[in-house]
Order: structure tokens, then C-alpha cells, then sequence
């Protein structure tokens, strides 16, 4: 295993911000659980970096030594593994689905990583994310989705696309609408619309929608997170399909 160059290091650590994630298409992967999953989905990085006393993940990627400080400066989070890998952005792009969730202004990673990792649990065809949503390619949102970013087809679309006829689409609300229990689709490719927990869904989608949906619970709760209802709406919605 080749120890790392300093100036290698510093061209990784650019990486941790937008700008240049989105300039080069690459981002920084770290964490052994990540990394593994992102294995047993076929995929393969570019580069390799390991502690000292690290084990290869990949057989035929190159493979380059790092120190705590260096692994410090290329990861975004405050007690990195020592073990990342290097990989291409995912990619956007849903050439088609049956059932899909737009997400309406999804600003926290830990959320964007959440759903998308239930979206893969249950099985949903695709996620569609307002403009104004957080980076599908943070390393934090790869991270909470368990490399899920890299399996789920994702496509960022403006609110007004939604507007196709042959879209079921649906309000996901806190207090009106049909119980989640008794929902089923009824009719073409259905689009959940799912908002954040501050603002809930824009006035647009909801003129737009025909119908809504809710999840039952007590009334003493306020609300779910966006991560929490969407999970419970995407295990419904496979449970439908087992039947």
C-alpha cells in the first residue's frame, strides 16, 4: 500500500465542499458499513484510503496509506473511520417509474439520507426532488442513505412538472385527507408529495394534488419528520404491492 502525497490529500479535501464536488463529479465515501453496502451493489471506486492496519475493500482499486490528520482533512465528519473511498457523483435520471415521491424542499441530509434508504428498504420506483432540496451527493446524505443515493433513480424536477395527467398525485398531510390505512392507488403512476417538517408542502403542490393522505396517530403529536413519514408511507405502499 502507497502512503498518500500531500498535495493528493490536498486536492481530496477541495472535495468537501459543492463547488468542487459538482466541478470534478467526485466525492469522498467514508465509513466501513457505507463503503460495504456500496459493495454488494456492484459499485467500485476510483481510489482507496486506508489506516495503517486497514484492510483492502476492493481487490483491483488502487489502495493509499492516510493518517488520522489526513482522513481528518478529507472527510467531512468529526470522528472519520479510517477507511473511505473515492467515487463518482450519482447520477440523476428516472427513465420511468410506477410509484415515485417528490420531495418538496428537503433541506436536512440526515432526512434526504433517511428516505432514500427507506426507498430502497420498500422498494419505490424512484424520488423526485424539488429544486431547492439539499445535495443528493453530500457526503453526509450518501452516508445516512447507506450508499442507497447510489441505487434509488433520482431526478430533480420544478414543482410544474407534476401536472402530467397520468400522475396520481398526492398530498402527504398531517391532519386531512384519507387515513393511510385505507389508501390505495387508484389510477396511472402514482407521486406522493412529501414536504419538510418547517414549511410542509408549497401551495403549488397542493393546488395541483387531488387528493391527500395522513397517518394516524395520536393527536397529542404535532408531527413526523419527513424521513419518518416517508418511511411509514413507502412500507405501505410495498406492502400493497405484496398482495
Amino acid at each position: 500500500m502507497v502512503k498518500i502525497s500531500k498535495n493528493r490529500v490536498k486536492e481530496l479535501a477541495r472535495l468537501r465542499q459543492k463547488k468542487h464536488r459538482l466541478e470534478e463529479q467526485l466525492v469522498v465515501v467514508e465509513g466501513l458499513r457505507t463503503l460495504s453496502q456500496l459493495k454488494y451493489y456492484g459499485l467500485r471506486p476510483l481510489e482507496q484510503y486506508l489506516g495503517e492496519s486497514e484492510q483492502a475493500i476492493w481487490a483491483g482499486v488502487p489502495a493509499l496509506q492516510l493518517d488520522a490528520e489526513d482522513f481528518h482533512r478529507i472527510c467531512d465528519s468529526d470522528n472519520p473511520q479510517a477507511v473511505a473511498a473515492l467515487f463518482a457523483l450519482p447520477a440523476a435520471g428516472v427513465k420511468s417509474f410506477k410509484t415515485a415521491f417528490y420531495l418538496d424542499g428537503i433541506s436536512d441530509p440526515g432526512n434526504m439520507g433517511s428516505i432514500f434508504r427507506s426507498a430502497a428498504a420498500f422498494g419505490l420506483d424512484a424520488l423526485l426532488l424539488s429544486p431547492c432540496c439539499v445535495e443528493v451527493s453530500s457526503p453526509k446524505v450518501i452516508r445516512a442513505s447507506l450508499g442507497s443515493v447510489y441505487r434509488v433513480p433520482h431526478a430533480i424536477i420544478e414543482p410544474g412538472e407534476l401536472s402530467d395527467p397520468g400522475l396520481q398525485l398526492v398530498c402527504a398531510e398531517m391532519r386531512e385527507g384519507t387515513l393511510l390505512q385505507n389508501f390505495r392507488p387508484s389510477y396511472g403512476r402514482l407521486v406522493v408529495a412529501i414536504g419538510s417538517e418547517a414549511r410542509g408542502l408549497s401551495r403549488q403542490i397542493r393546488e395541483m394534488a387531488r387528493e391527500s393522505v395522513r397517518i394516524g396517530m395520536e393527536e397529542q403529536m404535532e408531527s413526523l419528520n419527513a424521513a419518518m413519514a416517508a418511511s411509514i408511507i413507502a412500507y405501505h405502499l410495498h406492502t400493497l404491492e405484496q398482495h
